[in-house]
């Protein structure tokens, strides 16, 4: 006999399950007198229509009505009361009024959140009468499958701030939700949420959008439920239109000037008794206490409960004791099934319970009927003509064979063999066109299949730059000095010039030193010029009164070169092909071969570019590269060399960006002295005993790379 049924509506405070900056510990107990306001009292009150009216006593009137959101799964409507304490004694407080089971108040450091749980999905509006915030439910029922249904995500502030959407964006959640991310300018934008068919649309109330915004966002490859986002302009509204694909819950939150939107896919199990994304047991609860009763008498109390239609078997007998206290009715369905052997069946709000072998049995039986069917049913014979796809290609696709063409007879396919054990296709490669025949089922899915393979490849344009700088720097100093005896004494006299020419010693006109003269005589006893000076200074005192001749020539040199060497190879190519370009010389040599004949054989220097490029869900770039420059060196033992620098790697760039590959920085510094040993070191007068160079070299090589995603209209994205 049924003892004891208990139908229980206390649900745990779900603050809210999406990142929104409020978190579990965010709602310790703070002093509420820090706090401007605070709600003092609560009123429930049922109206006409299934409609209920939430009174709200603020300490202090608000100037704005507080702004919410709501979620579908479970159904509740969330407000938040800015720079407001809670004032009541309880967190909770039960209602039970219309689709009101209850409110609960979570207290965060500057604010409150007021939960209102509900029985079902429903409208709302928020009005402000002095101190008072009355929120009104509404009767009629907001389901997925309506028109239309609105919700005020958040009320529009009384400002004279001007309010514009900066950025509209979409990425892939980690679970494989899909989000739109909405930039304001700031947090004071009102904003409605409803749905118009199988759309999502968000309004934002006086709100701008700049025309660049204005755009569609095709999101179809994040594989996300979402597949296109719309930003337009509704008069002095903006509004983002978001269409997605199957069956879909979302949810909105708001956190300072950030608007986001996260629409999830509901995966439907039939054998699943209560909707939704969530796993696990997500039914009402509910307290049973059973001795030896019958379980189809249970299965009635369920339905009872539930408003399910159950129908059961015949065989379904026998009876149990069961004691659940505080169990999801899902939960309790299911310990039932396991415990007496029994499987259930849901089609709608209707569910067949029926011993598991008896269940069995007709899947078994059915699943016979049906593969009979497909052994007897007709062939038809269809015609598909490919776009992109080779039509020999796809022929491997379909029997599943290594074949390059021709007819695949039924039995001679392989194993991965689409068609069924009776088809057979053949095709035309002049106007790559197949001709199946199967059954009118196989047709559908080949149907199906080529709709999803025989799209057009997306393509990408890559430029890579090698940029090869370099900077050199030298400069030297050297000095010739010499003394020498001169022949003729004359008198003294002194001769300047830019070098060690042919001066004349006294008044003979025939006796002349010249630079050469004095180095192979020994007139110079200190012989370190610098090659290639591009300027010197010289001089020569004779007639001493000692008879010394005196030769002195200093000579300097400084250059700086810088330069720049840019090159550009680019190539394009579609998704997952390789692609190289490359330009160049072959440099010829003589080779000796084992005849002991010479012939002629050639080395390869070339600039180039080889890249297999991939395109991710999100349209971002997978690339294995393998760039090179390489250029003429010296010849050794009549073999010419190649300087070669190269990178290979794999890199991932997102569309339109640079990114650097690598970079190879030399530096070569060098100070040289050159001296004769005593003379060089003394102070002053020993630079004319010695040659300086100083030498700075460097050399620089970036490698840059940019692909950019290209469109069906071969117009870069």
């Amino acid at each position: 006999m049924l003892n004891m049924m208990t139908k229980i509506f206390t649900l745990p405070l779900l603050i809210i399950s999406l990142n929104v900056g409020l978190t579990e510990s965010a709602f310790a107990a703070e002093d509420n007198a820090a706090l401007d306001n605070k709600i003092e009292s609560i009123d429930f009150s049922a109206l006409s229509g299934g409609r209920v009216s939430i009174r709200l006593l603020m300490k202090e009137a608000l100037t704005n009505p507080p702004a919410g959101f709501t979620l579908n799964n479970p159904a509740r409507i969330a407000l938040d009361f800015p720079n407001t304490a809670n004032g009541l004694s309880k967190n909770n407080i039960s209602s039970e009024q219309g689709a009101l089971k209850s409110v609960s108040f979570a207290q965060a450091k500057d604010r409150t959140r007021v939960v209102l749980n509900l029985s079902k999905n429903v409208n709302y509006n928020t009005v402000l009468n002095g101190k008072e915030v009355i929120i009104t439910l509404q009767g009629n029922e907001a389901s997925v499958g309506n028109a239309s249904t609105e919700t005020r995500f958040a009320e529009a502030r009384a400002t004279s701030q001007s309010h514009a959407i900066t950025n509209v964006d979409f990425a892939r959640g980690k679970n494989g939700e899909g989000r739109i991310i909405v930039d304001l300018s700031d947090a004071n934008s009102g904003i409605n949420i409803k749905q118009k068919g199988k759309l999502i649309i968000v309004d934002f109330v006086n709100t701008d959008v700049s025309a660049d915004l204005q755009r569609r966002l095709n999101v179809i490859n994040f594989n996300t439920p979402v597949l296109y986002i719309d930003t337009m302009k509704q008069g002095k509204n903006s509004r983002i239109s978001i269409e997605p694909k199957g069956i879909w819950e979302q949810s909105a939150y708001q956190a300072d000037k950030k608007f986001i939107i996260d629409v999830r896919q509901v995966i439907e199990d039939p054998d699943k008794l209560v909707k939704g994304s969530k796993p696990g047991y997500s039914g009402e609860k509910l307290s049973l206490n059973f001795q030896n009763i019958e379980v189809r008498s249970v299965l009635q109390v369920i339905a009872d409960f539930t408003g399910l239609n159950i129908i059961t078997s015949d065989t379904v007998t026998g009876n149990l004791t069961l004691r659940l206290k505080d169990v999801p009715w899902d939960q309790a369905m299911d310990i039932i099934m396991k415990n007496k052997g029994l499987t259930m069946r849901k089609s709608g709000n209707v569910i067949t319970v029926a011993p598991s072998e008896e269940v069995t049995a007709k899947d078994k039986a059915q699943l016979e009927a049906t593969q009979a069917i497909e052994d007897l049913e007709p062939l038809r014979t269809e015609s598909f003509t490919l776009k992109y796809q080779k039509a020999s290609e796809f022929n491997k696709i379909l029997d599943g064979s290594n074949s390059s063409g021709g007819l695949a007879a039924a039995g001679a396919a392989g194993q991965n063999r689409i068609l069924s054990k009776r088809g057979n296709v053949n095709y035309d490669p002049r106007t790559n066109t197949l001709f199946i025949q199967d059954t009118a089922k196989k047709l559908e899915e080949i149907q199906a299949i080529i709709n999803k393979v025989d799209v057009s490849v997306k393509q990408v344009s890559i430029e890579s730059r090698l940029v090869l700088a370099d900077e050199r720097f030298a400069k030297s100093l050297g000095a010739r000095f010499g003394v020498q005896s001169a022949t003729t004494p004359g008198q003294n006299a002194l001769s300047i010039g830019g070098a060690l020419n042919p001066v004349v010693i006294g008044t003979d006109p025939t006796t002349t030193v010249t630079g050469t003269a004095v180095a192979s005589t020994g007139g110079l006893n200190s012989n370190l010029p610098v090659a290639n000076a591009f300027g010197s200074i010289a001089f020569s005192l004779f007639r001493l009164p000692a008879g010394l001749l005196l030769n002195l020539e200093l000579s300097a040199l400084e250059s700086d070169n810088r330069g720049k060497v840019v090159s550009s190879p680019r190539v394009t190519t579609a998704n997952q092909r390789k692609a190289r370009v490359a330009q160049g010389v072959e440099i010829p040599y003589l080779q000796a071969s084992s005849s002991g004949a010479a012939n002629i054989a050639f080395k390869r220097a070339e600039l180039s570019l080889e890249v297999t490029p991939q395109i991710t869900p999100d349209d971002k770039i997978i690339m294995d590269l393998e760039v090179r420059q390489d250029s003429v060196g010296d010849t050794v033992a009549n073999v010419p060399s190649v300087n070669t620098r190269s990178v290979d790697t794999q890199v991932l760039v997102s569309n339109g960006e640079t990114a650097v590959l690598g970079g190879i920085f030399l530096q070569n510094q060098r100070d040289t002295v050159e001296k004769v040993p005593f003379f060089g070191d003394i102070p002053i007068l020993g630079n004319a005993f010695k040659r300086r160079t100083k030498q700075d070299d460097k050399s620089e090589l970036l490698i840059f790379i940019t692909p950019k995603i290209m469109d069906e209209s071969l117009g870069l994205r």
